[in-house]
């Protein structure tokens, strides 16, 4: 037979190999092509394919593995291996990944699957099958690893371990960093609030008692000596509230209300408490209201009085002659109110002005020796600023005076005639007051305000007096103070609006006055039933409005209907 003897039919695996040779060199001859040098060309391209895999998979940082659609290991990088030192033995090109998981539960590789290890295996398992979004694992020495998995063109698995115990122990610490900064905030939240009750109490007494006792006739040292201890426990009282204030804006706890008010109004009674210091420095202090008259706004008139206040009393202590002005105006082209606090004092540098609107700070600090002050009252006029939208700018020549300017974008409102608040009348029948109040001198205060109005006043030391005192006898306003012992007077206005409700009675006005005075006790005194709150310290005259206008809006109809 010659090589050109046609090969005999039949199964080539049944010929002899010399027939396998002689029909490959056959076929060889016929194609023109060097088989075997084609398929050993091919197989060091693959094994150069798949080294340059390799080398690309080790020199990724992060942890790589592949896995075949059943679930079995096809490569990984030294950096897998490393992660998963305690499984790295099981590693093996065709070995399960669920048979190494198994392993290593049983050797306590993975904490979160101790207890429940078959349902851990049936979770790693789902989302191996279902690759869904990034997940974390914790292992058994501690360290933490995102896991993200993504499925292959052939139904494989190609996954990424990054060790993220660095960044987990940087959270924690800044977690942890985090709750102590609360805890601190907090404590130092009660601790004002704490020294505000514990100062406004005696400060109560001091300012109630120079009130009535500016109802008495003085002689003219004796009043100078009454208009000293009012300014300075008033100078007290702003220390009490810009900490306070301080504090609230610090956490974003200070809320603005938006509420119609007059401006002029709220204008003159910031200026009224600083007339008598003014006069005493013999400076002039005047109002300008550009025609405002009777308008009304729509806005926070407690945050603006408290604004102005500030200004108006940096103005009178920095001004030794001359005057100071107070104006305000609508301002048209800003769609809003501008106003103005201009004195002839000693002024500061232009370069000092923004530094003056940062806390603790003045544009002189030899100033805070000479005229005193925290340097906290401009910092909180420009935050409250903010809060309402508005701008506060300052201007000022050394030693000529100083302008303040503040600009807020009130909405005018339709005039309306608000509700006046008079007095009980001579002739009508007295008012039965209920003061409640553990502090002897306090008391005292209410009881000699009440009494300037010729309310009949009886006194309670606390919530639980206060309660037995209604049970006996009728009253048409109760005072009743928070702080107290045996029964505080959260405690003592809910049972005594449990008491109306039950019994079908009238709805008995109550009004909180109290030296806690921040915003959460304002609004647990409310929940309770309080009609309205006063914070200590008081003066004669808001405590008698504040009577006056309960007693006018109260319902007499029962609290069941």
């Amino acid at each position: 037979m010659t090589d050109e003897t046609p090969l005999a039919a039949g199964p080539v695996a049944e010929r002899p190999a010399s027939l396998r040779r002689r029909l490959a060199d056959w076929l060889g001859a016929r194609l023109g092509v060097d088989r075997a040098a084609e398929l050993a060309a091919a197989e060091a391209r693959a094994s150069q394919a798949e080294a340059r895999l390799h080398e690309a998979v080790e020199a990724i940082p992060e942890g790589i593995v592949m896995l075949d659609a059943n679930g079995r290991y096809i490569l990984w990088n030294q950096t897998y291996a490393d992660i998963y030192h305690r499984s790295a033995d099981l590693f093996e090109k065709g070995a399960r990944l669920v048979d190494t998981l198994r392993v290593g539960i049983a050797r306590g590789d993975y904490p979160d699957a101790i207890g429940r290890e078959e349902a851990w295996l049936a979770d790693r398992v789902a989302l191996m099958n279902n690759p869904g979004p990034r997940h974390e694992q914790r292992l058994a020495d501690g360290r933490w690893l995102m896991i993200e998995e993504r499925k292959t063109s052939e139904g494989g698995i190609i996954g990424l371990r990054v060790d993220i115990t660095d960044m987990k122990h940087q959270a924690q610490a800044l977690e942890a960093a985090l709750h102590r900064a609360e805890a601190a905030n907090r404590a130092k939240t009660e601790f004002l609030a704490n020294l505000s009750h514990e100062i406004r109490t005696p400060l109560n007494g001091v300012l109630g008692l120079a009130d009535v006792l500016a109802q008495t006739s003085l002689d003219p040292t004796q009043r100078d000596v009454l208009r000293a201890i009012v300014t300075s426990a008033g100078a007290l009282n702003q220390v009490l509230v810009d900490l306070l204030d301080f504090s609230q804006l610090e956490v974003g706890a200070l809320e603005i209300v938006s509420e119609p008010f007059l401006i002029a109004e709220a204008v003159a009674e910031s200026v009224a408490l600083f007339e008598e210091t003014a006069k005493a420095k013999a400076i002039g202090l005047e109002v300008d209201l550009d025609g405002l008259g009777e308008g009304r706004v729509l806005g926070d008139a407690a945050r603006l009085r408290q604004i102005l206040t500030n200004l108006i009393c940096n103005a009178v202590k920095f001004t030794e002659y001359g005057k100071v002005v107070v104006r305000a105006s609508s301002d048209r082209a800003c769609g809003g109110y501008r106003f103005v606090v201009e004195d002839t004092g000693v002024g500061f540098d232009p370069d000092e002005a923004e530094r003056l609107f940062a806390r603790f700070e003045q544009a002189d600090s030899s100033m805070t020796r000479k005229y005193g002050g925290l340097g906290l009252g401009l910092a909180i006029c420009r935050q409250l600023t903010q809060l309402m939208g508005g701008v506060i700018s300052a201007s000022a020549t050394p030693g000529r005076g100083a302008v303040f300017n503040l600009l807020l974008p009130f909405a005018s409102v339709e005039a309306t005639a608000p509700a006046t608040a008079e007095e009980p009348q001579p002739g009508a029948a007295p008012l039965r007051v209920l003061v409640t109040d553990d502090n002897a001198t306090n008391r005292m205060v209410a009881e000699l305000i009440m009494n300037s109005i010729g309310a009949e006043v009886v006194c309670a030391e606390n919530g639980q007096e206060a309660l037995d005192a209604v049970e006996a006898s009728a009253f048409d306003v109760v005072l009743m103070d928070l702080q107290m012992p045996v029964m505080d007077g959260i405690t003592a206005i809910r049972a005594i609006r449990e008491r109306e409700a039950s019994r079908g009675l009238p709805r008995m006005p109550v009004v909180v006055v109290s030296a806690n005075v921040m915003r959460e006790q304002r609004e647990e005194s409310s929940a309770a039933g309080a009609d309205d709150h006063l914070g200590k310290p008081i003066r004669a005259e808001e405590l008698i409005a504040t009577v006056v206008r309960v007693l006018q809006t109260s319902e007499p109809e029962s609290a069941a209907a």
